[in-house]
């Protein structure tokens, strides 16, 4: 048997046995429901990767959180009861279904990577939470969805809401240039005070990536006329995430794939985290 499948199994084994052990339940008043099972109803709505979120907040870099923690399976998972018996993923630039079995608490879809089936645990009891376990890739990997609360049209609009809000939440004040200055990047992607721009789009990946693994890549442009104000930069905070500097990219060869270089910042933040 393939050692992560085996892993994977014993691991689910693991957490169902414990929120079904009795000893871990002493004390807990007798008011508290058991654990609900999981269905379509149930979990209905967009549930998305907020380990990943965590990561990058962590580290103020999609880049980061890819490369030192990892990426998911998918960065966010939406259900329904319309369509009952399959789940919607999504990732950077792409969604797609997959088959869903339930069993009690548990759900698999089913021939998520290679044929081979992911795990969801879904966990009904306090803050409602689903653990992912995911043995395709050679080794299991474990990550934790939230159920979003943002009432987005779709589950990677949900998933980049949150992401938003880890990675530019706070008051940023300009330095240098324009000093003093306030600008403010809400979690649903408009952008306030600074000119010439009015939207922004962090790239999570995808052709985004124009400078490959040398900084993080944000998109800025006014909504007014998208096609021709959209402009790449890259941004990078200091070691202590409270001076974000967003660079210029140039592109030295259009021809191939990553080749935007960093050049002279752009813009200067000071950032007040939010409390």
């Amino acid at each position: 048997m393939n050692k992560a499948f085996l892993f994977a199994n014993l691991l689910i084994f693991t957490l169902l046995a414990c929120k079904q052990d009795p000893k871990i339940s002493q004390g807990v008043p007798s008011n508290i429901q058991a654990n609900e099972p999981a269905n379509p109803t149930v979990l209905a709505g967009h549930w998305i990767a907020i380990d990943f979120c965590a990561f990058a907040n962590q580290y103020g870099s999609v880049l980061e959180a890819m490369n030192t923690g990892h990426l998911p399976y998918a960065y966010a998972i939406s259900f329904s009861p319309v369509r009952p018996d399959s789940a919607l993923c999504y990732n950077a630039t792409e969604s797609w279904m997959l088959p869903i079995k339930y069993k009690a608490d548990t759900l698999e879809l089913v021939g998520a990577s290679s044929g081979k089936s992911i795990f969801l645990i879904y966990h009904s009891d306090g803050d409602k939470n689903i653990t992912m376990i995911d043995p395709t890739g050679g080794r299991v990997s474990i990550d934790k969805f939230i159920k979003s609360k943002a009432g987005t049209a779709d589950g990677y609009s949900a998933f980049t809401t949150a992401l938003n809000h880890n990675v530019l939440n706070g008051v940023f004040t300009m330095i240098g240039k324009g000093g003093g200055a306030q600008v403010m990047f809400t979690p649903g992607g408009f952008l306030q005070g600074l000119k010439g721009y009015d939207r922004y789009t962090l790239c999570t990946g995808g052709d985004c990536f124009v400078a490959g693994q040398a900084i993080d890549v944000i998109t800025l442009f006014d909504s007014k006329d998208e096609a021709k104000t959209s402009k790449f930069f890259g941004y990078r905070y200091n070691g202590q995430n409270d001076t974000l500097t967003v660079y210029n990219l140039v592109n030295s060869n259009p021809e191939e794939k990553g080749a935007y270089k960093v050049s002279a910042p752009a813009y200067k933040f000071s950032r007040k985290k939010a409390g």
